[in-house]
């Protein structure tokens, strides 16, 4: 019974508020309360999820890719949106169960467009390769130029392989 006479207490009090002030001006002064409201409750959350995911991919984009030793000059041509680029390739050739073993970046100023070329030898299976690869080249401005497939025997699943993609530089 208690609940009810609360109840019956907060509609006589509404009426009696809604009485003196009008119905238009008790709604429209609801109005800042309830976007308030909505604000608390939905775009908080969804603002600082936003900025913890923003905070991860900052801190990912910080490591920077190994260049190679015997290039000094390939450090001061390659960007930063090239070096996520390249991180984005490893990661993809990664979450296919391919194992990077190494990398040897060159700088391609010859061709027709610049344009970096990466020679990877992975290790792993023929599908999950090629799945990776075809998910590459529908994603990223590149090329896939060669693979070179080896196996140590006819029975085995394993590959080595060595992959030759050309990352062309994308102009602003």
């Amino acid at each position: 019974m208690l609940l009810k006479d609360r109840g019956a207490a907060l509609r006589w009090r509404a009426a009696i508020l809604s009485g003196r002030t009008g119905r238009l001006p008790l709604l429209l002064s609801t109005l800042p309360c309830g976007l308030l409201a909505f604000w608390l409750g939905v775009q908080i959350p969804h603002t600082t999820a936003q900025q913890e995911s923003l905070t991860k991919i900052q801190s990912q984009l910080r490591v920077q890719v190994p260049l190679d030793s015997q290039q000094p000059a390939l450090e001061s041509h390659i960007t930063p949106s090239e070096y996520q680029l390249v991180g984005l390739v490893f990661d993809r050739l990664s979450q296919g169960g391919l194992r990077v073993e190494a990398s040897r970046y060159q700088l391609d100023e010859n061709a027709a467009r610049p344009a970096l070329l990466l020679d990877i030898p992975l290790q792993g299976e023929y599908l999950p390769l090629v799945e990776s690869l075809e998910a590459l080249a529908r994603t990223l401005p590149l090329e896939i130029e060669q693979i070179t497939l080896k196996r140590a025997s006819p029975l085995e699943s394993q590959l080595s392989v060595t992959v030759r993609l050309r990352l062309l530089k994308v102009t602003p």
